[in-house]
């Protein structure tokens, strides 16, 4: 208990506020009853009559006063700015690596199967919309299968097969899944056109195809989702010549936003809060947009060093941050240390003996890549013992944002990006409210 008291006594200092002479006369009981009722009732209860918020164009009641207040102040409280000398220092970085490694290293790297454009627009235009948490299977190998799969008329009609078909039934959220894909066919029969007719029907303006998408109700097409929708059809030359590309923004995510906050190029007054703290996404949706903002400024940055070499839109450089973000910036090295003495790294915690006299090794700590010298990181005969398309072997393990982050110095925040939590979503907060005078609530598995 005395935690929880030495916790409330450390709140009110740093608040200034001097504790009542009757504090001391409280026992740690009675401390405990009134601390966690009140914060209990400030930020997980609600009431009749405490209001509505808008949340993905729904109407929903706000959750406890906290999250009234956090709606109006979460941008002032973060306080999230960009800072322009990082953002110099990264733009120099990227024109190093295009230097040294080519322009290869900002392009995509989906396989297409040899479709035609047409199939190739018609399949990335059921799939950019909707949620992957991890890498999905080819969905253009998909295509080769069944083409009839992708036809509109096919999907409204059944839009839950269609997810079978992709492979998509196990991942969460499946309601919200079907209405991505039931209403991206709606929009293609509607207007009587193919996802690759889309950019005609809308000038080849790349600004008019988002605002199309965008504006759909329910197709899962954000303005992150519809920026990287239009860079692929950019990127694989389905739509080569687009008015008004360079308005596109990187398509940010928790990987291009934590290597934003990592390299110090966006930075906060706090640390970002849990998502418990931020139902209803209101600092996501802030450190998304201020991450956009952010790459945008790397992006100018670029391009007044070097317009050659700067790419035609902020939105190509997307690919190449969300793989720095994804394979660098993950704290997969494992430290291990043995009885004879030896040291050394390993992606990953699974291995058992040291490779150097065989006896067991031991676990002695977890960091990042770019925290240890290349040398020390896990090889056999030169090469680094992971995938072949890992970003990784690509720069022989050294970070191309190193001089920026500055991994193995003091100076070096770990900084983790916002995580997204949906009142909708498989957590549940639908039926989490708490009513104030009801007590309960809450999550449940």
């Amino acid at each position: 208990m005395n935690s929880l008291v030495a916790f409330v006594e450390e709140i009110n200092k740093k608040l200034g506020i001097s504790l009542p002479r009757e504090w001391k006369v409280l026992d740690d009981l009675q401390v405990a009853r009134r601390f966690l009722e009140g914060v209990n009732r400030y930020f997980f209860q609600t009431y009749q009559g405490i209001g509505t918020t808008d949340f993905q164009g729904e109407e929903l009641e706000y959750f406890s006063e906290f999250h009234r207040f956090w709606e109006a102040n979460h941008a002032s409280i973060l306080n999230a700015r960009i800072r322009r000398a990082k953002a110099t220092m990264a733009a120099k970085a990227l024109k190093e690596a295009i230097r040294k490694y080519g322009r290869g290293v900002l392009s995509l790297t989906h396989q297409t199967s040899g479709l035609a454009p047409r199939a190739v627009a018609q399949v990335r235009f059921f799939t950019a919309n909707q949620d992957f948490r991890e890498p999905p299977e080819n969905q253009f190998s998909k295509y080769l299968v069944d083409p009839t799969r992708f036809d509109p008329q096919v999907i409204a009609q059944d839009p839950a097969d269609f997810l079978r078909f992709l492979g998509m039934t196990r991942l969460s959220q499946t309601d919200k899944r079907l209405d991505f894909a039931a209403n991206a066919a709606g929009f293609l029969l509607e207007h009587r056109m193919t996802a690759f007719e889309i950019s005609q029907r809308h000038a080849n303006d790349a600004v008019r195809v988002r605002e199309a998408l965008v504006s759909r109700p329910n197709m899962g097409y954000g303005s992150k989702k519809a920026n990287m929708f239009i860079r692929d059809m950019a990127e694989l030359s389905v739509w080569p010549h687009l008015a008004n590309f360079d308005a596109l923004d990187v398509a940010s995510d928790i990987n291009t936003m934590k290597v934003a906050l990592r390299t110090g190029i966006l930075y906060t007054d706090i640390p970002l809060l849990s998502s418990f703290l931020d139902i209803f996404c209101h600092q996501y949706g802030h450190i998304d947009e201020m991450s956009a903002m952010a790459w945008r400024a790397v992006w100018e940055a670029w391009r007044d060093l070097d317009p050659n070499s700067a790419p035609a839109s902020p939105c190509l450089m997307d690919f190449l941050l969300y793989r720095v973000g994804r394979e660098y910036c993950k704290d997969n090295l494992v430290r291990y240390a043995c009885r004879e003495g030896h040291v050394f790294y390993h992606f990953g915690g699974r291995l058992r003996r040291c490779k150097t006299c065989g006896s067991e090794a031991t676990r002695a700590g977890q960091i990042l890549p770019c925290q240890a010298d290349p040398a020390d990181l896990p090889r056999e005969d030169g090469e680094l013992l992971l995938a072949d398309d890992n970003l990784l072997r690509t720069f022989d393990g050294v970070c191309l944002f190193e001089s920026v982050c500055m991994p193995k110095t003091a100076a070096f925040r770990l900084l983790d990006p916002p995580k997204s939590i949906s009142i909708k979503g498989q957590t549940g907060w639908t039926s989490a409210y708490a009513d104030r005078d009801r007590g309960g609530g809450g999550l449940m598995s």
